[in-house]
């Protein structure tokens, strides 16, 4: 009688191709894609993450309870590196992601589907629990506006962002 067991070089290429299939897509990489903050297959079009021992400057962002970043907005040149020292002053955990709109949109969206809970640090996000400080290094490559966004349940659409205008 005849089985539907599958062998096992049949099954490693089955799940071979539904990983590649779940990987494939039409859109760019975007920044909340990455889990350590170190693959170097992620590529942002605002910037990359940075090695802290070459930034040109430290800039602290103090995240607190009434939904601000303070400064909440910076001006930097392109080609120069940001070490970010994020400051959570208040009680509840904030995080700090720096992306275009796309990517916090995406960010936004993906910590509702998971129900509220913290991310993981990636490499333009970091989640910073109440009295805590972290640190995210970041080099802007071009000309433009990157945004600021807390995306604990309800901060963003409180109004917890913030814009860096980057300069030629």
């Amino acid at each position: 009688m005849p089985t539907n067991r599958l062998r096992p070089s049949a099954f490693v290429l089955a799940v071979a191709a539904l990983v590649l299939g779940a990987c494939t897509g039409t859109s760019a990489p975007t920044a909340t894609s990455t889990t350590d903050g170190t693959d170097p297959g992620i590529e942002f079009t605002f910037g990359a993450p940075a090695d802290p021992a070459e930034a040109d400057r430290t800039v602290e962002i103090v995240a607190s309870d009434d939904f601000r970043f303070d400064p909440a907005t910076l001006t930097v040149v392109a080609g120069e590196t940001i070490t970010f020292q994020i400051v959570n002053a208040g009680q509840d955990p904030h995080d700090f992601t720096l992306g275009d709109q796309v990517a916090q949109d995406e960010h936004e969206a993906e910590v509702a589907d998971m129900g509220g809970t913290m991310m993981h640090d990636t490499a333009n996000a970091v989640s910073v629990d109440a009295g805590e400080t972290k640190e995210l290094t970041w080099r802007f490559t071009q000309a433009g506006t990157v945004l600021i966004g807390c995306h604990q349940p309800g901060h963003y659409a409180a109004g917890m962002t913030g814009q860096i205008t980057v300069q030629a």
